[in-house]
Formats: structure tokens, sequence, C-alpha cells
């Protein structure tokens, strides 16, 4: 991945976020002109036998580190939909809350969006499926390797928040 680099004017640094408690997609870029500078993108993967509040601080404390490392300016995270399993839903609730403390703490201005307007703004319909998306991902930022879907979902978190931020910024 490509080193932290100043800000370009007005060029935020923006991080995508897919929140959840054992996997969290992370993707970290600038749009410069009409390309993208990809810094990383991965997932944290926090260890499937610690204590839930471990794992929330290991979320807290590579989170923390990768916005001060990469100088993130901005933030879009996922904002949560209906879940079927309610321990699931709490659990992703409690960290996604963790991650939004963690940004505040780090000064990095927050836009949430939802699953539709995530597709919307990538696809052109709200309803795509998660192919349609990750083509567009792909295509959008010129990415050829595997990844799993919580990264291919902070990219596009990521994707959308520049498109609205650019969007509002032209009205």
């Amino acid at each position: 991945m490509l080193p932290p680099q100043k800000t370009m004017r007005n060029n935020p640094i923006i991080i995508g976020i897919d929140p959840g408690y054992d996997r969290v997609g992370v993707a970290i870029g600038q749009k410069t002109d009409q390309t993208w500078r990809l810094f990383t993108y991965h997932c944290i993967q926090t260890e499937q036998k610690a204590q839930l509040f471990e794992r929330y601080a290991q979320i807290a404390r590579e989170l923390d580190k990768l916005v001060r490392d990469y100088q993130v300016t901005q933030a879009s995270i996922e904002s949560l939909f209906w879940f079927k399993n309610q321990s699931t839903a709490l659990n992703v609730s409690e960290a996604r809350g963790v991650i939004i403390a963690t940004l505040l703490r780090t000064q990095v201005k927050i836009a949430e969006y939802t699953p539709l307007q995530v597709k919307q703004s990538l696809t052109g319909y709200g309803r795509a499926d998660k192919k349609a998306v990750e083509k567009m991902v792909r295509m959008e930022l010129h990415l050829e390797d595997k990844m799993i879907d919580d990264t291919i979902d902070a990219l596009a978190i990521m994707i959308c928040h520049e498109c609205s931020r650019k969007l509002k910024e032209n009205l």
C-alpha cells in the first residue's frame, strides 16, 4: 500500500468502514482529480476466542492507529440495517459505537450511509446485489485482487462518501 501523504487541497483522506465485531472492513483513500490513491484496504480481524470487550479494544486500537498513520480527515461508516439474530445485532451495534467513539476522539469528521445509499451511489440502483456493487468498486478503483465482502463494503462506503461530498460541494 501507499505511504501516508499530506492531504491535497480540498481532497480529504477518507476512511470507509464496514462495522462488525469479528471483522471490520476498512479502506483508506484519497480522490485526486479523476483517480483514487488507495493507501490501504483490509479487515481488522479480532481474535475469536477473546472476550467481547477485548475485541472492542482491539478494534479501537487498530482503528486509532490507522487514522493517525494515514492522517485521515473524514470517515464514512455504514449504518446498521435489520438483523435476524438479535445478539449479533447488539454486538455489531456496540462495535459501531466503539468505532464512532474512536473517530470522535481523533476529531475525524463522520458521515454515515445506509446500504441502500451506498448501492444507489455506486450502481444507480438501491437494491443492487453484492456482485454489482463489487463490480463497480473494482472498476472505479482498478482492483483485481481477491477480497472478502467486508473489505469490498468498506471500499464502496469510501467511494459513496466521496460522491456525496462532491455532490454537496457543488450545490
